[in-house]
């Protein structure tokens, strides 16, 4: 899990409020009282060191909620005299300082990995936005999802209320834009000046393009067999082989004890082995789907593609679009390798695996990702023919 530092509290046309709230702390701290008195009350006192070992730890908790009860952080924003106020430390005396918004080294947008606290032990993406000044290392924190768009929108939304550089550090490297230019798109009037020159194939590529009434698409070839794939194939085929076995065993093919009604002997065999057919199918439709990317009706489109057959269909006009770029993946993390017990001696080790490079296209309201398969020289040629097709209508 993630929070914010502070939270919104008022937002007026000149003026906008931020700061931290003491409730979770006040749950807490009722929480950890709750144990507090749970160990004292069945924790027998015949126990004695250790019944106050476990009130003592207990105690450590309701201090700590207690600390965050009295917390008090502010950041208070004067938009007209363009000046904040920042509020920070214990009820009833924080200390108070002063500064000019214009300081401020501009509104930040990181992106980091997180447990997902579940038993696989998968990390999934958080998007923070954060006011940051000139020698904080990650700033306040304002506002944080686990949705992508929604993170992308609040991070232009208060950069163009504050009036400050708005600081991409999703990727690599942090790439600051000024307020004002946010909402500019690659297609514009501002932008006809910029030509765009069709980008070469690279040689030996893996992309085809082909025309389809009239205007041409690129197809990306299909992903074959991976590992997820794979186990879904395998998945399939363990329901469909007891679905088979069971079937032989209810018509006496094989000397095999089934138990149950006659019924159910008819229904759930035959049920067992199309569903695993039905699994074992899908898997393999998956691998041998193609990536259509196209442009039609001012739209820029994606589909997948198999055996003649298009669904998917996931598209962004053209006049929305504000940017094709090339940045990491933001997909779950899940730990890889293999872990071997010999003797008791653990063997191996699991790490995450990295972030791979893809292509994002990006407006306000929707992100379309792509390519991550691809051969670096044709996912740079992708994104250059991309940014082509939305400037020009058309890919080269």
């Amino acid at each position: 899990m993630a929070a914010a530092a502070v939270k919104l509290r008022l937002e007026e046309p000149s003026r906008i409020l931020f700061a931290h709230s003491p409730l979770g702390a006040f749950v807490f701290t009722l929480i950890a009282l709750g144990f507090t008195w749970g160990c004292w009350r069945f924790v027998p006192a015949e126990e004695g060191i250790v019944r106050w070992i476990f009130v003592g730890f207990c105690l450590l908790f309701v201090l700590a909620g207690v600390f965050g009860i009295f917390w008090r952080y502010e950041l208070d924003i004067d938009l007209g005299r363009r000046r904040i106020r920042i509020r920070r430390g214990f009820w009833p005396s924080p200390q108070t300082s002063d500064h000019g918004l214009d300081e401020a080294d501009g509104v930040w947008l990181t992106m980091d990995y997180r447990s997902s606290g579940s038993k696989s032990k998968r990390k999934v993406p958080w998007w923070f936005v954060s006011l940051k000044f000139p020698g904080e290392k990650k700033g306040t924190r304002i506002f944080v999802t686990r949705n992508e768009t929604e993170g992308f929108a609040k991070w232009e939304h208060y950069a163009e209320r504050l009036r400050l550089d708005a600081v991409d550090a999703t990727g690599d490297e942090p790439q600051r834009r000024s307020w004002e230019a946010l909402d500019e798109k690659l297609v514009s009037s501002e932008r006809e000046d910029r030509p765009v020159r069709a980008p070469t194939p690279p040689a030996g590529t893996v992309i085809r393009t082909r025309s389809n009434r009239g205007w041409k698409e690129v197809l990306l070839p299909a992903p074959g067999f991976n590992g997820g794939l794979v186990f879904l194939v395998l998945f399939g085929g363990a329901f469909t082989a007891l679905g088979i076995t069971a079937l032989l065993a209810v018509l006496g093919v094989i000397d095999m004890q089934v138990q149950g009604s006659e019924v159910a002997m008819a229904i759930v065999p035959p049920v067992f082995v199309l569903v695993g057919l039905g699994v074992i199918w899908l898997g393999i439709i998956d691998s041998y789907k193609e990536t259509i990317i196209g442009v039609v009706s001012g739209e820029l489109f994606i589909e997948r593609l198999a055996f003649g057959r298009r669904s998917g269909r996931r598209a962004i006009p053209l006049a929305d679009i504000e940017s094709v770029s090339v940045a990491g993946d933001v997909r779950s993390r899940h730990r890889t390798g293999v872990n071997v017990d010999i003797g008791g001696v653990r063997l191996g080790k699991k790490k995450y695996r990295d972030r791979e490079d893809e292509i994002v296209v990006r407006a306000d309201q929707k992100i379309l990702r792509f390519g991550s398969s691809l051969p670096e020289e044709d996912r740079t040629w992708l994104a250059d023919a991309c940014h082509y097709a939305v400037v020009e209508g058309r890919f080269p």
